[in-house]
């Protein structure tokens, strides 16, 4: 089991990454808020205008997961603010039940991001997905087909207006968090006690109709697909934008420069070795300059001996000769 000090070590650094995440969102809500000005200063009607829009919607996008990261680390920070007052206080206590009712409606936030549909934080990012599409396919001069992808994208926000309790989950979600600060604030849950159970009837609701919601988003995905599978440029952008891989093309740059510092490191490493090459080609060239007379010389001897040799086997030759003609006499003589 944690001790006190370990949970509220837990709870300090989930504090520090909520904030971390903080200051991310509001740098690209920053970001986001110049690229629609930019788009007020550009000329209606122009390519340019178009692809004004167009880096607006992605900015919109890079905006909308950072949103999604901070609630996520706020969600967390609430989930170890539980822990800590479970031990402080004990599970049954009223500051753990408050924390416990808290994180899981902060967890429930991403469910109701936009007042109007497409409500999920999730299907938001496909809707400014399809806005992005569209600006560039009028940019590039695709304007039926920005049309049709427009029409598209209203089916699906219509569909999910329609079919879910969206805006009534909304409220009941508002009307819950309004009812716990309450409770925590004045020690008075009559509030929460009356919103808890809406607030619970409109969640399960709304989950039974996520699965739908999930369909409708994936026959949007294939139709903004189909749509600009034959432009080149779109295809490329509609890449780009897929949430999970906005910053794709930095890390394949990335990756490229990676490669060329590799490449770099072998080019030297083999002028390196050239260079050694060179070193001995030249140590074998001197070796060779005082070899090639040490050979000659040592030939040069062999041939003497060899000449000394065939002399020293004549002279012999002559003298066994006098010997045995001196042997053969005496003994002719006896």
């Amino acid at each position: 089991m944690s001790t006190e000090s370990e949970l509220q070590a837990k709870y300090d650094a989930a504090v520090k990454r909520y904030e971390a995440a903080a200051q991310a969102e509001t740098a690209a809500k920053k970001e986001r808020d110049e690229k629609e000005a930019w788009v007020r200063k550009t000329q209606k009607g122009t390519k340019q205008y178009c692809l004004a829009w167009a880096e607006k919607h992605r900015a919109e996008i890079a905006f909308t997961e950072k949103v999604e990261q901070r609630r996520d680390a706020e969600y967390k920070r609430d989930l170890c603010y539980v822990d800590c007052m479970k031990y402080r206080h004990g599970a049954d206590s009223k500051e753990t039940q408050i924390a416990q009712h808290r994180a899981e409606l902060a967890h429930t936030m991403e469910f109701v991001h936009s007042n109007s549909s497409p409500y999920w934080i999730k299907w938001d990012k496909l809707n400014y997905k399809a806005w992005l599409v569209w600006s560039q396919l009028r940019a590039e001069g695709y304007v039926k087909i920005a049309d049709d992808l427009i029409r598209a994208r209203e089916v699906f926000c219509d569909r999910i207006k329609e079919e879910s309790n969206g805006k009534t989950f909304r409220n009941a979600r508002n009307a819950a968090l309004s009812a716990l600060n309450k409770w925590e604030r004045e020690n008075d849950r009559v509030a929460w006690d009356k919103a808890k159970p809406e607030y619970d009837a409109a969640l399960a609701k709304w989950n039974e109709f996520k699965p739908n919601g999930d369909q409708y988003a994936e026959e949007l995905e294939v139709e903004i697909c189909e749509l600009v599978k034959n432009s080149l440029t779109v295809y490329a952008i509609l890449s780009k934008c897929k949430s999970s891989a906005l910053n794709d093309l930095d890390r394949k740059s990335q990756t490229i420069d990676d490669l060329n510092d590799q490449l770099d490191q072998k080019d030297e490493q083999i002028a390196a070795l050239n260079n050694k090459l060179h070193q001995k080609s030249q140590e074998n060239k001197e070796n060779r300059t005082w070899i090639g007379p040490l050979m000659h010389t040592n030939h040069s001897l062999n041939n003497s001996l060899c000449k000394q040799v065939e002399e020293f086997d004549t002279f012999q030759h002559l003298i066994l000769g006098e010997e045995s003609q001196n042997w053969l006499e005496g003994k002719t003589s006896s």
